[in-house]
């Protein structure tokens, strides 16, 4: 690769054959990367602007992750820091994303998890530069429906408010999309975007993650440690899955709402905070209330300004052209040529009914760009579609289908959490796992 190239990922570890590996693993999927032996190299690359993201080792001689973490956030502080170590604890992870890493992954690293994570870094990346273009511009963002066209017109200057956005819709529809809009087109855009969600936290951890706490204030606090809202500074605060916030946060969130101020555990010293709040749920709050779940204080308090995004079956006229998008993208990414649906294919998108919206239309992409061959895409290589669809219908599954055990395992999350109406808490118990796992596997879905 040429020394002025752009590198997509720029791979850190003082191990050069880690690094190579992890470079060969990332080009075969058509992401451009490149190793390095020394951090402050990556350094000189980013000042040059030669780098989307960087993966990097946490310990090495010399300049370690955490330390590339805090340097890179002097040099460009929208450039995404991905760390791997071997060493892994709950407390080190929040130390890293309070530094400013993106993500967090510990060894020996997954190839899909990785995958996943450096592709949506590289999403953000390319959507920064997107609707930097599009900042004080009166265009929308990509839609062809009209009702969707009003919604997404209304986002650069929803932007440039301080009140708080509550974005509903279901799974899959785009909530977290939008949602970096609101913050990417806004005086903060430059200020830190930081997403929690609520469901994945467990409940006992939930109030120290938000707010911090001062060393020795319970047992197994060992030092002061930042919380999130501390974090956010004056940038955006993203609160995804509110509805799945316990009733007695509910109360403190609140009160910080109302007051502006918030205090780490075991301190008096109060702390003010300056951060724009959004958040997103799939739920219906309004029913929450009615139910006792959910404070009717909070719920007027998150109502201030409200986006409702149309699930993808109520906008037939995205589906092929946001398909081909998504399908060109993937095809971009594998280092193939681009690839065309047929008519009887686009018919065929059309007729589904898309539970997942636009997360399983990109799924879909996905897929076929992995399996199907030919420059022009038939119902045939789709036809898992129409299998999902014999599924919901109450066909047998299996008949003619054979899914691997992940994708088994994917059916079943889906069916448990219709079941639950997208109930964190009851699909972590009918499921026997935590919060964080259920986490990870929707997020790997």
């Amino acid at each position: 690769m040429a020394r002025s190239a752009m590198i997509d990922v720029a791979v850190v570890d003082d191990v050069k054959d880690m690094a190579l590996a992890l470079c060969d693993l990332l080009e075969a999927e058509g992401i451009r990367s490149e190793a390095f032996t020394d951090a402050k190299e990556v350094l000189m690359r980013a000042r040059e602007g030669k780098v989307r993201v960087v993966l990097s080792d946490v310990n090495m001689p010399g300049m370690n992750g955490m330390d590339l973490v805090r340097e890179m956030r002097r040099v460009d502080n929208s450039l995404p820091v991905l760390l791997i170590t071997a060493f892994a604890t709950m407390e080190a992870a929040m130390e890293a994303v309070r530094a400013g890493a993106y993500h967090y992954l510990t060894k020996p690293v997954q190839a899909d998890d990785l995958l996943l994570w450096i592709r949506r870094a590289l999403e953000d990346v390319r959507m920064r530069s997107e609707l930097a273009g599009l900042k004080g511009a009166d265009e929308s963002l990509h839609s062809l429906n009209a009702s969707m066209q009003k919604i997404l017109a209304q986002v650069p200057r929803l932007a440039q408010l301080s009140g708080t956005v509550m974005v509903t819709g279901e799974s899959g529809t785009g909530k977290e999309r939008v949602s970096r809009a609101l913050h990417f087109l806004s005086h903060r855009a430059e200020k830190p975007f930081v997403p929690v969600n609520c469901g994945a936290i467990p409940e006992n951890l939930i109030e120290s993650e938000l707010f911090g706490h001062e060393e020795g204030s319970f047992t197994g606090a060992v030092r002061t440690q930042e919380g999130i809202f501390e974090v956010a500074g004056e940038g955006t605060l993203f609160l995804d899955e509110i509805g799945e916030l316990p009733l007695s946060m509910q109360a403190k969130l609140l009160r910080v709402l109302q007051e502006g101020r918030f205090r780490r555990i075991g301190s008096r010293k109060e702390l003010e905070f300056k951060a724009r709040v959004v958040v997103a749920t799939n739920r219906d709050l309004a029913e929450e209330v009615r139910l006792g779940r959910f404070r009717e204080d909070l719920y007027y308090r998150f109502n201030v300004i409200p986006i409702y995004l149309p699930p993808l079956r109520d906008r037939s006229e995205d589906i092929v052209p946001l398909g081909q998008r998504l399908l060109d993208r993937h095809c971009q990414r594998a280092g193939l040529p681009t690839r065309r649906l047929s008519k009887e294919t686009q018919a065929l998108l059309l007729a589904h009914r898309w539970p997942g919206n636009i997360r399983e239309l990109g799924n879909a992409m996905e897929r076929v760009v992995a399996f199907a061959d030919g420059d022009i895409l038939h119902p045939d290589d789709f036809s898992f579609l129409r299998q999902e669809t014999a599924r919901i219908e109450g066909n047998d599954p299996l008949e003619d289908d054979w899914p691997t055990l992940q994708e088994l395992e994917r059916r079943y999350l889906d069916k448990v959490l219709k079941k639950t109406a997208g109930h964190r808490g009851k699909t972590c118990e009918i499921l026997g796992i935590d919060p964080k796992t259920l986490y990870r596997k929707m997020r790997e879905g």
